[in-house]
């Protein structure tokens, strides 16, 4: 089910370092071999230039005036938050090194002509924000892996947003419902994309993850789904997980207490790891869309099971009656389900109570 994996029961669990580096390689570095000892198979950053993302005046978001120093714009947070284009390629050998994935988010055209020509990344991540940014989605290289994420966004915005990204009508709209799916485009596009639920606040409170989004959309697009998390705790990817996310993504720190926008937000490595071996205990135990005995079971049948026996003693020749037979443990040969192939049946000899019935 999952296009970032061979295994396709596996998912693929991202840290998003994002900014919470401050701008400082060293930092970054550590939140990489971090992210890959806690269990994550991607860490992601994020690609952007200032000046490209926001006006020189932009204001802040609540929670961004919250976690840093409430006397700087927007602009100039994100300044100081920026990384050189250089970095990322020292980023990327490090990450490769520490054998694990490394991402970006794109947030600007140039830089997503960098990550694609330059930096080459296999695969691209759309943040929420550029969701309906088609300048930057017509630039998308549809030949890489794409990662949409889709907070305060519509079914329909992100219906849009993959019709333009494949210059191809993938899906038809009417009245804000898709009303056809191109089921060959589908089949196409299947392993190249895929869509993220998230929620842009941060952190979300729990009524507002709205985790069964994964499964909306799912079942809306015929795409992998995967989840972006933005809760606070390890409790909602896990959810995700089973309702049949793909991919988690989940903000990363060294400690929520340093001073950044998006480190209250995310977790530190000890609740990363638990957040990881949660999701890999939730794949064990899901198993697979079918219904048998399982192998540990088999010992417990004869135990646990009941056989038709003699609720009383049986003449020979006596016919079998709900009044003279019953079901009780252990099985050996005749269950209760069988029950209508004995009724009326006379006994072949003398049977005493509790004795198993044969036929």
């Amino acid at each position: 089910r999952n296009f970032m994996t061979s295994n396709k029961n596996k998912v693929y669990i991202i840290a998003e370092i994002g900014v919470n580096h401050n701008g400082s390689i060293s930092l970054a570095k550590k939140l990489i071999k971090k992210a890959k000892e806690c269990g994550a198979d991607a860490v992601k950053f994020q690609n952007f230039i200032t000046k490209n993302l926001v006006t020189i005046n932009a204001p802040k978001a609540k929670y961004q005036i919250k976690n840093t120093n409430s006397k700087q714009n927007q602009f100039e947070m994100l300044k100081t938050l920026e990384l050189k284009l250089k970095s990322y390629f020292i980023l990327k050998k490090f990450a490769k090194k520490n054998k694990i994935d490394f991402i970006t988010s794109v947030f600007d055209e140039e830089s997503l002509i960098f990550v694609q020509n330059k930096l080459k990344n296999n695969i691209i991540k759309i943040p929420s924000g550029e969701l309906n940014n088609y300048l930057l989605l017509d630039k998308l290289n549809k030949k890489l892996k794409i990662i949409i994420s889709t907070g305060m966004s519509t079914l329909p915005d992100i219906v849009k947003a993959i019709n333009r990204i494949y210059k191809k009508e993938v899906y038809k709209l009417k009245n804000n419902k898709i009303i056809k799916k191109n089921k060959k485009l589908l089949n196409n596009i299947k392993n190249k994309i895929n869509i993220m639920h998230c929620v842009t606040d941060y952190p979300v409170e729990y009524g507002y993850a709205n985790i069964l989004s994964v499964k909306y959309l799912s079942k809306s697009l015929g795409l992998n789904v995967g989840y972006s998390d933005h809760t606070s705790g390890v409790l909602a990817p896990v959810i995700a997980v089973s309702l049949g996310a793909s991919i988690i993504e989940k903000h990363f720190t060294l400690n929520q207490k340093m001073k950044g926008p998006d480190h209250q937000a995310s977790l530190n490595p000890k609740n990363f790891k638990i957040m990881c071996d949660y999701i890999r205990n939730t794949e064990v135990l899901m198993g697979k869309e079918e219904k048998k005995i399982q192998k540990c079971e088999q010992k417990n049948i004869k135990i646990a099971k009941k056989n038709i026996v003699a609720k009383k003693d049986i003449e020979k020749g006596e016919r079998f009656t709900l009044y003279n037979i019953t079901a009780k443990r252990p099985y050996i040969f005749l269950s209760p389900d069988k029950i209508d192939q004995i009724i009326n049946k006379k006994a072949k000899k003398k049977i005493k109570i509790n004795e198993k019935i044969k036929i």
